[in-house]
């Protein structure tokens, strides 16, 4: 349909002409619209198919944290991205950093997470 959500994956999980289909909407609830969850490689039809993302201290270790992100999906790539603010043009990918997989969850840990405040988000690509 030209509306960036692949018409395959459309017509899969709502069928034909469906306007629960549509991009920005969120038919299931769970804060995640539709083109997102085409994206990330959801189910949008099921709230609990969702991508969570929760930030952890390493113990032991003050200057450094932890991003636990999932679902991680085939066919997608992850990049971490930090600011020290919540504007636009301040996100970057995160340098400095170890992942680790454990099945459907990627553990990120940004080993110089200390000092000033530091805001965390994923970027998730679709090729």
């Amino acid at each position: 349909a030209g509306d960036g959500v692949g018409d395959d994956w459309q017509f899969d999980h709502f069928g034909l002409d469906n306007p629960l289909a549509a991009p920005l909407l969120d038919p299931d609830g769970d804060g995640q619209n539709n083109a997102f969850e085409f994206t990330a490689g959801l189910i949008p039809t099921d709230p609990l198919s969702r991508f969570s993302i929760a930030i952890a201290p390493v113990p032991g270790q003050a200057t450094q944290k932890q991003v636990i992100f999932d679902p991680i999906v085939p066919g997608r790539s992850y990049t971490v991205l930090t600011s020290p603010d919540l504007t636009a043009e301040s996100w970057a990918p995160l340098s400095g950093s170890s992942a680790v997989d454990n099945g459907g969850q990627r553990t990120v840990t940004d080993t110089s997470a200390g000092g000033a405040k530091k805001f965390y988000t994923v970027e998730i690509e679709k090729p």
